[in-house]
């Protein structure tokens, strides 16, 4: 009897996290990745496999489709790599099991103008924003955040926009073409004191919840990367976060792991969806130290098996980047948290991708 077989594809920290999963299970997993500098190419589970071209990736997972007698289950962690399948992969949702699905709602998620129409529509909040193909972006309010709306290589990322002299160098450096490709939102200005960065990670079969989690980004480089998160509790604006996640992927019947971003000002108590993101995210391998069912979840991905808490306040780090944000901020406060942690990348049965961060 043949084994079922995992792809997963990405090897950033968050693909780690599944690829560490799935190899602990026992299970037979292939993991694919643009780099032998990805962190979890050094992992000591599974067997990696480095493309340039989509048309290897295409080679390689129909030689693998080929010997399976059912469709191999598929782990999608990196952004990247999620954008170039919606891309030039469709085919990858009709021949593989793909976690997150369905297609249809992945690519619609994947255009930020699309799923702030969608939540606005769902209950959330959002700052005003609009593409710049739309002349409706001319009349928002500075300062703006630049970023976006779909996964497009480009000169920058996500910025902040102070005037309207600065977005014009940046639109006249963006192809016309890409324009509606790019959006501009308003910049929401809530003091640090008053802010919570709120991350709910959850997984869902078919739309139905099988387990979430809420935690506060409480330190996070400048350019938005969690480096130290602490579970936050169950208070009204807690559940009312929860509740919202649950209802947002009702409606779509979605299937796999998501996280979704708020922004929450504790003077005003004023709740902004900031985005979801369809896939496993950074904070990925939190959810080993929250739950104890994890791999069974990964290696049964359809059978709607609920998630097992373990814990019930967790704290996590990426050891690395939280002396970073530290330094970006000038914040060395409750230094004793890396005491109470649990550790990102981190792991003493799978050292390498550790050690190797330093090497590179």
């Amino acid at each position: 009897m043949k084994m079922k077989k995992y792809i997963v594809l990405g090897l950033t920290p968050q693909g780690l996290a599944i690829l560490r999963e799935l190899g602990r299970a026992g299970v037979k997993v292939i993991a694919f990745c643009q780099s032998t500098k990805n962190v979890g190419y050094h992992s000591r589970y599974g067997k990696k496999i480095v493309f340039h071209e989509i048309d290897e990736l295409k080679e390689h997972i129909s030689n693998i489709v080929e010997k399976c007698e059912e469709k191999p289950v598929c782990y999608i962690t990196s952004g990247e790599i999620l954008a170039l399948v919606l891309r030039e992969y469709k085919e990858l949702y009709e021949i593989c099991e793909v976690s997150s699905r369905p297609y249809s709602v992945i690519e619609m998620l994947a255009h930020k103008d699309k799923m702030y129409e969608y939540a606005l529509a769902h209950g959330m909040v959002t700052a005003q924003y609009a593409t710049l193909d739309d002349p409706a972006h001319k009349k928002l309010t500075f300062p703006l955040f630049l970023k976006r709306n779909y996964e497009i290589p480009l000169f920058f990322k996500a910025v902040k926009i102070n005037s309207a002299q600065e977005l014009q160098s940046y639109v006249q450096q963006i192809p016309c073409e890409c324009l509606q490709d790019v959006i501009a939102q308003e910049f929401i200005d809530i003091p640090n004191n008053r802010l919570l960065n709120l991350s709910c990670q959850g997984y869902y079969v078919e739309g139905i919840c099988c387990g979430l989690y809420l935690s506060n980004q409480k330190r996070r480089l400048k350019k938005g990367i969690t480096s130290y998160i602490e579970e936050f509790d169950n208070s009204d604006i807690g559940l009312r976060v929860m509740e919202l996640c649950k209802k947002f992927m009702f409606g779509l019947k979605y299937c796999g792991f998501a996280e979704f971003e708020f922004m929450y000002d504790i003077e005003k108590q004023n709740l902004y969806f900031i985005e979801v993101n369809t896939r496993t995210c950074g904070l990925q391998s939190s959810l080993h130290y929250k739950f104890s069912n994890v791999s069974e979840v990964l290696v049964h991905p359809d059978q709607a098996i609920k998630l097992k808490a373990k814990v019930e306040k967790l704290r996590w780090m990426n050891i690395v980047r939280d002396i970073r944000a530290r330094i970006q901020s000038r914040d060395f406060t409750n230094l004793t948290d890396i005491f109470r942690s649990q550790f990102d990348i981190l792991a003493w049965d799978d050292l390498k991708p550790f050690i190797f961060q330093f090497l590179r």
